[in-house]
């Protein structure tokens, strides 16, 4: 009788399957228990893994749990019956490891990774990054300039395409296919982002870098960039605890989009309006998520709505899911006062407090 695994395997693209096998042959390798070691026991694996869970924040803890488990499914098939039965025991335990309640705790990966990429730091980066010998300057150059006007994830380059505007009013449109789609997490395969016009270096740089990102040492390029953006930060920033990553220039160019589409004293509709613009720009599902995991509202690089702040797609922003509350605070506050002033079940008259010092006793 066929063992069954009852699982259900999510849509996951050839990279994010990639990255799950690499970060579990890591932990693999740390707990001692190499996937294609000989003797290899799931449970030892997992509760290393387990035992690390407190140094994680949710998400994080998230992710390393989807990494291991997806990874220990894939080995279903090429084991036999009796280690397939450890290994779905094994998944089952880590499955149930809910992420610690510690929400304070920052994720481990994303300690030293600067969220914010203000003009500044990104003029000295060019600048140190041309002084440099290294191959790849021109290239780390290039993406950083266009990744802070676009926003697009390094993943999300390759599928890219720039095309004059078919939508009435602008100039250019960036077509891109969404990295999260196949998860539920976009909203919709595709995103659109619209200017009224863009400067020729900007131009030049979006279709260098989508070329660049079409060829097949893309991988290899990205992670020498990587590696110098990790040495020229350390030199330029010796104190600091976080420093920019690749990953930076979405974080940079949302915060732009922050500052231009969320305004002072918005009512609620312009608000969740502006929220689902910014959602739709970044290829997010729902409103929220650009709250709360990425740099805040930075004017000091806006240049005009043209240039800095896309548009986005209306028919993509109606998509966008509303979680956001604008209102919450308000009703947990009615909420509380209601039960402040509701008199108790066991005593029906309410308590009356007076300020008034009662008379001395006798």
């Amino acid at each position: 009788m066929a063992l069954s695994t009852d699982t259900t395997e999510l849509t996951l693209s050839p990279a994010t399957k990639k990255a799950y096998a690499r970060r579990c042959r890591q932990l693999a390798v740390a707990s001692g228990q190499p996937l294609d070691a000989v003797g290899f026991t799931p449970a030892i694996l997992v509760d290393y893994v387990i035992g690390r869970k407190r140094s994680y924040a949710a998400n994080s803890w998230r992710l390393v749990r989807r990494s291991v488990v997806w990874q220990l499914q894939d080995l279903l098939v090429r084991v036999d019956q009796a280690l397939a039965k450890e290994i779905m025991s094994a998944i089952a335990r880590l499955r149930a490891e809910m992420p610690d309640p510690d929400h304070t705790r920052k994720a481990v990966t994303s300690r030293t990774k600067a969220k914010s990429l203000p003009e500044n730091d990104l003029a000295r980066i060019e600048h140190a990054a041309l002084a440099t010998a290294a191959k790849c300057a021109t290239d780390l150059v290039r993406y950083l300039k266009a990744g802070v006007i676009t926003g697009l994830r390094p993943c999300e380059w390759a599928n890219a395409e720039l095309r004059e505007s078919t939508r009435e009013g602008f100039t250019w449109m960036l077509v891109v296919a969404n990295a999260k789609a196949t998860n539920g997490r976009a909203h919709g395969p595709f995103r659109t982002l619209y200017w009224v016009d863009l400067p020729a270096d900007v131009l030049h740089d979006i279709n260098a870098w989508i070329e660049i990102a079409s060829g097949s040492d893309y991988e290899r390029r990205l992670a020498t960039m990587g590696r110098l953006l990790w040495k020229i930060t350390r030199e330029l920033w010796p104190r600091r605890k976080s420093w920019p990553t690749l990953y930076s220039t979405r974080h940079a160019a949302v915060a732009t989009w922050k500052a231009y589409y969320v305004r002072p004293r918005q009512n609620a509709s312009d608000r969740l309006e502006a929220l689902a613009i910014i959602a739709a720009l970044m290829g997010h599902g729902s409103d929220d998520t650009a709250s709360q995991h990425y740099a805040r509202a930075s004017r000091a690089s806006i240049g005009g709505p043209g240039l800095v702040a896309p548009a986005a797609e209306p028919a993509e922003v109606t998509r966008v899911r509303q979680v956001i509350d604008l209102d919450f605070f308000k009703k947990i506050t009615a909420k509380r006062q209601s039960e402040v002033d509701a008199p108790s079940e066991a005593d029906p008259t309410p308590a009356v407090f007076s300020l008034v010092p009662s008379p001395a006793g006798p």
